[in-house]
């Protein structure tokens, strides 16, 4: 039976030589030269062997780059790559002890595959028993990581168990490995490089024997820093605590694991605000306001073996999360926020069947429903006065979001002796039921105003709005009207082909073809092919050079579709009002009125993307990489008014519709630049281990996203800048040393430039519908305002102010682990206790996420908010 079950998970990797290659081979044992009995071996993402009664295991004939897992109750788990060797001998160390394992490779040098990715990393449990061990904390810190590939942080993809469509994060302790950017150019994979990454999350599988671990973290009032803009220390505390179970499931052939958690945060938002007095005089305004959130997390997993040639597993994973006071903070003030219910439960299928010893099928099939329900605060209408405070009601009302995805992924696998070959096919189905009855209570902006000729910020308008003042008007009144509820479908529908061919010992390629279409919009030409070369100079492979290029489609969102239909004009109409009565704004009013719309023969938004590098092996075991990416993308999302006014007057003639803005989604944006990263790691030696990255980013582009607009429908004068997510620069450490009295010290360093910020002011001088007019080059001083960037006035200036010219402070993030553990008993090595202090921003750095943007305001350029101060906490966990 142990025969079978190698050969069938040597095929389902997809990498079977052919029958006359050397097979690779290999025995565990621990310290003392003991075999280790029904250890799990798992090549790359697929389901683990189980090593015989004499610790052996065959993996059959493998060509490329894979990555072996190796994990044992009580002993600490080991990740190795395997590059050519055929055997190997792995002594595993006790779980309480961290050091590196003693193996011995029948072979050396760098890997020469074409498709591996510059900064991957494969991250096994003892890895990630030294990370976060909350869910968002340790997602911010694999973030951290996929950014080395030059995405916007935050942006990479989460997928579980090699299902392609994102998903949340499932308990930490139902992870068996990560993998961090794998080969992003492989035709399987839809999102280039700079849009984020990758992040590959594979579950445990189930054991012989019967295993499992309580944990409790706590985190206190006490050990943790004030908010850096808080006047007082809030109550702040988190609670994690929960169990993992694992086994057999009343037959060797069967196992299961379980996984519950449950997180109690007690945070608190700042809120720091510039609003009036009862007398109409400014005032600050800082409050903690109280933001607890109850979270739970659950994972349960069956594997089984049908018969020699299949291998099922079945996965369920649910979040169920209770969230209030959202929305609040910074300048928005309680009232302002909302409550949220979401959750998200999936259902998860795998089968792999070996059809021949060079040919495996792969189906994964999965059901994924997301529920979301706000309730705001007030129903009042909104209150927006630009650079100073919000307030009245939540602008979303009462919103509802259900959410169906079904996924299927169905993957040929065939090997021969010199070319391992991925055919496949992803269909993911969207079903969309939205109730969204945004801006049904209306909504006022003040944004500042020009009075007498002269102009006055927003917190001025609204202060003469309440006195009844000249000058008093708000600047625009907004409210829709119509049904709330929006269906519609989306379907994605992929074919892709992947080669490694292995052409020399010292040269590889890679060659990869992709074909998407996608409904809502319907867009059906979308060819990608991808290709890699990858060659080493010297025998030994020390160096190796590596070249890659691919062509990309990313498919155009559902929320675009969304707007699309719900603000069609029949469905929801919109009233714009500007220099609104406050209290009255339909009094002697014109409402302007505003379409969505898609421009006609939408794609998915294409982008070509290159990449060179090259890799050093050093003596000592020391790998240094460079890689350089070049990025061009075309016809990238943003939005233009196609109707706006011919004399810049809202209620002036246009060139269709009379009072009516025709908001359209178009193709018409440009992103270029490239990426370069530097890194250097050493993961051989026992106490020590490092990798240290750099990346510098130089994009520019003339649009931010689908939802951005150009200030001028006339001119791109100004618009090309750097975009809204990219960070210049930015600094990447990830160490772990063992500390004497087997403690383990850990860290996770992320250090970026600001983000860019652009500034406004407040002001819709075109008559277009959009207030994202920039200020303009006082020539006098008189009317204008002194800036680092010299003069500047909302109106009567000169000159094309650039987009996004101001830069947040830079923001820098460690966080640290110090870890110990005791056995419980010499018979039973799995009984093991481990107690942890953790802390996340260590050094309590204010990093800053946001701050005045609306030119003459009263917070223009001054930082209001920031991301938290520097939290501990404690944690125990048992395992048994």
């Amino acid at each position: 039976m142990h025969l079978k079950t190698l050969v069938l998970t040597t095929l389902f990797a997809g990498t079977l030589a052919a029958q006359q290659c050397t097979p690779v081979t290999g025995m565990v044992h621990d310290a003392t030269g003991a075999v280790i009995a029904d250890a799990t071996v798992t090549v790359d993402t697929r389901p683990a062997i189980v090593t015989d009664k004499q610790g052996r295991f065959s993996l059959g004939c493998l060509s490329g780059r894979h990555t072996l897992l190796v994990e044992a109750i009580s002993f600490a788990p080991e990740t190795l790559p395997l590059n050519g060797a055929t055997t190997f001998n792995i002594t595993l160390k006790p779980e309480t002890v961290t050091t590196a394992v003693d193996a011995v490779l029948d072979g050396s040098g760098l890997d020469t595959s074409a498709g591996e990715a510059a900064g991957s990393r494969t991250l096994n449990r003892q890895d990630l028993a030294q990370m976060a061990d909350d869910p968002d904390d340790l997602q911010r810190q694999l973030q951290a990581m996929a950014a080395v590939s030059g995405g916007a942080p935050g942006a990479a993809t989460i997928t579980v168990d090699g299902f392609q469509n994102g998903s949340r994060m499932p308990p930490k302790s139902s992870i068996a490995f990560v993998r961090v950017n794998p080969d992003l150019f492989s035709a399987e994979y839809e999102r280039p490089p700079y849009e984020g990454g990758r992040i590959e999350i594979i579950t445990r599988p189930g054991q012989d024997k019967f295993h499992g671990s309580l944990f409790l973290t706590d985190s206190d009032t006490l050990f943790n820093a004030r908010d850096p803009f808080a006047t007082s220390r809030a109550a702040i505390g988190k609670r994690r605590y929960g169990f993992d179970l694992s086994g057999p499931f009343f037959s060797k052939k069967r196992d299961f694991t379980l996984s519950l958690e449950k997180r109690d945060i007690d945070d608190f938002a700042v809120v720091n605000a510039v609003t009036l007095d009862s007398n109409g005089n400014q005032q600050v305004t800082n409050q903690n306001v109280p933001t607890p959130q109850r979270l739970w997390m659950a994972n349960a997993r069956l594997g089984m073996m049908l018969n020699p040639k299949n291998n099922f597993t079945v996965s369920y994973t649910a979040n169920v999360n209770s969230l209030a006071n959202l929305a609040v903070g910074g300048t928005s003030l309680p009232e302002a926020g909302y409550d949220s219910q979401q959750a998200e439960h999936i259902i998860r299928a795998t089968n792999v069947t070996t059809v021949s010893p060079r040919i495996v099928h792969e189906t994964r099939t999965s059901f994924m429903w997301r529920n979301r329900d706000d309730a705001p605060h007030s129903t009042a209408a909104a209150l927006q006065v630009a650079g100073a405070f919000t307030a009245g009601g939540y602008t979303g009302g009462l919103f509802q979001s259900h959410e169906k995805v079904t996924e299927v992924d169905d993957d040929i696998l065939l090997s021969t002796k010199k070319h391992a070959i991925k055919l496949g096919l992803q269909m993911i189905n969207n079903l969309e039921h939205l109730n969204q009855p945004d801006t049904f209570n209306g909504s006022y902006v003040f944004s500042g105003a020009t009075v007498n000729g002269l102009n006055i910020s927003g917190v001025e308008q609204y202060r003469r709005a309440l006195l009844g003042l000249p000058g008093g008007t708000a600047t625009t009144y907004t409210v829709n009207q119509g049904s709330p509820t929006v269906d519609f479908n989306q379907l994605r529908l992929v074919l892709f082909a992947q080669d490694q061919w292995k052409l020399t010992p010292h040269v590889q390629v890679a060659l990869g073809l992709r074909y998407a279409l996608q409904t809502s919009p319907s867009t059906f030409t979308n060819f990608g092919p991808r290709a890699g070369i990858s060659w080493s100079p010297d025998k030994k492979q020390r160096l190796v050079l590596r070249a890659r290029a691919g062509l990309f489609f990313s498919p155009i969102d559902t929320s675009n579709t969304a707007a699309t239909l719900r603000l069609n004009g029949i469905t929801q109409q919109q009233n714009l009002i500007y220099n609104a009565n406050y209290g009255s704004p339909f009094a002697g009013a014109t409402p302007v009125h505003a379409l969505r719309t898609y421009a006609g023969n939408m794609m998915q938004v294409p982008s070509l993307q290159t990449h060179l590098g090259a890799e050093y092996e050093m003596p000592g075991h020391w790998h240094v990489q460079s890689n350089l990416y070049v990025v061009r993308a075309w016809d990238t999302m943003r939005s233009r008014n196609v109707n706006a006014p011919l004399n810049n007057q809202p209620t002036g003639p246009r060139p269709s519709l009379a009072n009516t803005n025709i908001f359209q989604y178009q193709q018409t944006g440009h992103i270029h630049g490239n990426v370069l990263f530097v890194g250097v790691d050493q993961h051989s030696l026992r106490r020590f281990q490092i990798f240290l990255g750099y990346v510098r980013m130089d994009l520019r582009s003339d649009s931010d996203g689908a939802g951005t607009f150009p200030q001028s429908n006339l001119t791109k004068a100004g618009e090309e800048s750097r975009p809204s997510w990219v960070n210049t620069h930015r600094v990447i450490s990830i160490g772990q040393v063992s500390l004497p009295q087997k403690f383990t010290l850990s860290q996770v360093f992320n250090a970026t430039s600001g983000s860019p910020v652009n500034l406004t002011t407040g002001l819709d001088t075109n008559g277009d519908g959009i207030f994202n007019e920039r200020p303009q080059y006082a020539t006098s001083a008189a009317n204008a305002y002194q800036t680092p960037f010299g003069l500047l006035t909302a109106t009567g200036g000169t000159g094309a102010f650039p987009r996004n010219a101001a830069t947040l402070p830079w923001t820098v993030q460690l966080d640290t682990n110090l870890s110990r553990s005791f056995a419980l008993s010499k018979k039973d090595t799995a009984r093991t206790i481990t107690f942890n202090a953790r802390a996340a921003n260590l050094l309590n750095h204010t990093n800053v996420t946001a701050m005045g943007s609306v030119l003459g305001s009263p917070l223009f350029l001054k930082p209001y908010a920031s991301d938290a101060g520097r939290r501990i906490e404690f944690g125990a966990r048992f395992n048994f």
